[in-house]
């Protein structure tokens, strides 16, 4: 369908080694050449850079991953559109961005989710699709979730942020295969369904350790790549990985489930 890359670290690191070896994989050796996207966090702010064209034929990708781009948080992702009928279009092309709470939120997507078109989004949700695949509808509904379970709070932590989205994730995980990776630039928010592994990487040097997470749909290198843990929310920070419960375990302040609590909000 798609793959996905994806890097944590803790202190700004480049990652275009990994990128051009995903690069062919964009329409020579892999069938995904239904658009590109990369995004470099800059503190709060992502820079993202896309394109509807297959990867491997994007002379501007190729630069990008040549150019020495330094960030602690990155996202990148391959598309193979699916259904076709959402074909090349630049809505279409991950990874797609929204603002909330004075952050850039990014969210890439692997997999399919049959039947998620029926599943309006509330009325007064404040996020809209812009394109038609099943992805983008899927990040508004997280982060309809995320605006009403957290809504202005700015010091919120890992693990009170992947509790509030644990209902909706198991909901939509429910229709299909839903590995994702979610950002706001501080951490790495990773459900992994069917497909996901993890590179971690350490240099140490005179001013500490420099810290690494990679991940990526397939492995990309020799390197001692390993599957992630399937049907958990893992959350990655400065390039450590903070391991999250089960998507079955609800906290208590959590709702049941994500309808239940958009019929509430609705009722209200």
């Amino acid at each position: 369908m798609c793959e996905l890359l994806a890097m944590s670290a803790n202190q700004p690191a480049e990652v275009g080694r990994y990128l051009s070896r995903l690069i062919p994989r964009g329409g020579r050796t892999g069938p995904h050449a239904d658009g590109w996207g990369v995004a470099y966090y800059e503190g709060r702010a992502a820079r993202i850079f896309k394109d509807a064209a297959p990867a491997a034929e994007s002379r501007f990708l190729a630069m990008l991953a040549q150019h020495p781009f330094r960030s602690t948080a990155v996202i990148a992702h391959i598309r193979l559109a699916n259904p076709a009928i959402f074909g090349r279009a630049t809505a279409n092309t991950h990874p797609f961005e929204r603002e909330w709470n004075g952050r850039s939120w990014v969210f890439a997507h692997n997999g399919k989710l049959p039947g998620i078109h029926e599943r309006a989004l509330p009325a007064d949700c404040r996020f809209e699709p812009l394109g038609d695949t099943d992805s983008e509808l899927a990040f508004c509904h997280i982060l309809d979730a995320i605006a009403r379970g957290i809504g202005r709070q700015r010091d919120f932590s890992p693990a009170m942020l992947s509790h509030t989205i644990t209902p909706v994730v198991n909901e939509l995980a429910a229709l299909g295969e839903f590995n994702f990776i979610l950002s706001d630039g501080e951490c790495l928010y990773v459900h992994a369904d069917t497909n996901l592994h993890l590179l971690q990487r350490a240099c140490h040097a005179e001013d500490g350790t420099d810290e690494m997470a990679l991940l990526a749909t397939a492995p990309l290198t020799a390197e001692p790549w390993q599957a992630l843990a399937p049907q958990r929310i893992h959350v990655f920070r400065r390039g450590r990985h903070l391991v999250e419960p089960p998507r079955a375990a609800r906290p208590q302040f959590a709702p049941t489930s994500y309808s239940a609590a958009m019929t509430a909000a609705a009722a209200g």
